[in-house]
């Protein structure tokens, strides 16, 4: 009961978060016009949109397959493509998207009764931290770029980044020359752990290498989707632009600090997109479009759960 209330007070948070970072994006706008420019968009754009999504989306359950299965069918693919749906959808209802991760192996479980859940939970969380080294690297060479092309960037970011990578590169050392096995048996309570551990092995650096390899494909397809939104209302943001700040944008946005990004999106839009001399209104009208895609993305795992 006290854990819910702590995440219901997180959500109240994000939520009231989200609407004053909205109020003061849009402020000096008209609101109305900017939806309505948004509700013209055709259905189908909407649809090829999260058809392309879907995509990704699979490319993500294919990478924790891997992790999870020594041999990998589509029908695996699938089966952890939903569970990856399953977690946008909890994401939606919790404080943070490592919450979803915490629960999309849940829906595993009956397809997959030989592997134990903490396996299930442990990958899920391995896959998060392949993915978000990946993303380092990528912020990384987006903002030496941007450095080279003069846009301007709080130097903080660059040496926070600089630094993740640092450690990223101790810690992937360290996960494939310490003798976790050997650590773990002194400490009986710890050897229910061994069968995660078993992935951190050198023995599987090539499972891992290759779902690293998917990770750097995954991060360019999804900043395109914001190229995409861009080329819908006209936005002229070129898309070296867009690799350059989005990857930026998404990793501030995984903060758990509003509700679906909304408002934190907006606002961080202005601020990077806003030097380029792109009008305020294309800018809104990109970012909330893309908010309301990332929404109804989530929404279909909400579907794929009920069937």
């Amino acid at each position: 009961m006290k854990k819910f209330k702590i995440i219901l007070a997180s959500k109240w948070f994000q939520l009231l978060f989200s609407a004053l970072l909205i109020f003061i994006a849009f402020r000096k706008v008209d609101v109305a016009g900017l939806f309505n420019e948004i509700h013209q968009v055709s259905w189908w754009v909407i649809v090829l949109l999260l058809i392309y999504m879907a995509f990704s989306m699979s490319l993500g359950g294919l990478r924790w397959s891997i992790l999870v299965l020594e041999k990998v069918s589509w029908g695996d693919i699938l089966a952890f493509t939903r569970a990856t749906y399953a977690g946008c959808f909890y994401s939606l209802f919790f404080p943070s998207v490592v919450a979803g991760d915490l629960l999309k192996w849940t829906s595993l479980t009956k397809k997959y009764p030989e592997i134990s859940r903490l396996k299930l939970a442990g990958t899920a969380l391995i896959d998060r931290v392949i993915g978000f080294s990946a993303m380092s690297v990528v912020i990384m060479i987006a903002l030496i770029t941007g450095k080279l092309l003069k846009y301007q960037f709080p130097n903080v970011l660059f040496w926070l980044f600089l630094g993740i990578n640092v450690a990223l590169i101790v810690f992937y050392g360290l996960v494939f020359n310490f003798d976790f096995e050997k650590f773990l048996n002194k400490f009986k309570i710890l050897n229910k752990l061994l069968e995660v551990i078993d992935l951190l092995k050198n023995s599987h650096k090539k499972r891992i290498f290759i779902c690293f390899l998917i990770s750097l494909v995954l991060e360019p397809m999804w900043v395109l989707t914001t190229w995409f939104s861009a080329l819908i209302f006209g936005a002229k943001i070129k898309l070296l632009q867009v690799f350059i700040f989005m990857p930026i944008i998404f990793s501030i946005l995984a903060l758990p600090i509003s509700w679906a990004g909304f408002g934190a999106r907006e606002n961080l839009f202005l601020i990077f997109f806003g030097q380029l001399g792109i009008p305020t209104e294309k800018l809104l009208l990109v970012s909330t479009f893309g908010g309301i895609i990332g929404v109804l993305n989530a929404l279909l795992g909400g579907l794929v759960l009920l069937f």
